[in-house]
């Protein structure tokens, strides 16, 4: 008797767990899909306004994406220490059309290719010339600091013109995919 209760019951309830997908966004760069972003996946953006929002995306749903913020925030210990704890969350919502950017995902050895190392090494060869002549009462070269002041000079030059967002426009487009059904 049991057999023939249990056989209907897994079916139904078989029936009811294989749900449609659910609606998603796709970061496309003109024909080329570069990242899709589903239910439960992490997301950040630059918001319209110029501020940064990232979060888990709850859910999208017409043209909307639902995300939980969290406020991480680090605390004092009994002991002395500090630790992270989340503070709280908040549940915020918007439309696709408000994200201005997307931000790069970072890559190898990214303080060089973003100039960093050269103003470091520029600066620092500059200040070790000028520090090294003034101790030991030496000449200081100005070809040596025009060299190393033009080093660091490249270095942010490099750093100032290196893109560190997507922006969504002409090239880089955002788009909603919808997956679900219109409710009757």
């Amino acid at each position: 008797m049991h057999k023939f209760i249990l056989l209907p019951a897994c079916f139904l309830i078989s029936f009811f767990s294989f749900g449609q997908q659910n609606d998603f966004l796709s970061f496309r760069k003109k024909d080329r899909t570069i990242k899709s972003y589903f239910k439960g996946m992490p997301i950040a953006f630059i918001h319209l306004n110029g501020s940064g929002v990232n979060g888990i995306i709850e859910k999208v749903y017409n043209d909307t994406i639902y995300i939980k913020q969290y406020d991480v925030r680090m605390l004092p210990t009994p002991w002395g220490t500090r630790v992270q704890d989340t503070v709280g969350h908040y549940d915020l919502r918007f439309h696709y059309t408000e994200i201005a950017a997307i931000p790069r995902p970072p890559k190898a050895f990214e303080f060089v290719r973003n100039g960093t190392l050269l103003m470091i090494g520029g600066g620092g060869y500059a200040f070790l010339h000028t520090f090294n002549g003034l101790v030991q009462k030496r000449k200081i070269y100005p070809s040596t600091l025009l060299v190393s002041g033009g080093v660091a000079a490249l270095g942010f030059t490099m750093h100032k013109l290196r893109k560190y967002y997507y922006p969504i426009g002409k090239k880089y487009t955002m788009e909603y995919i919808k997956m679900t059904s219109p409710v009757k």
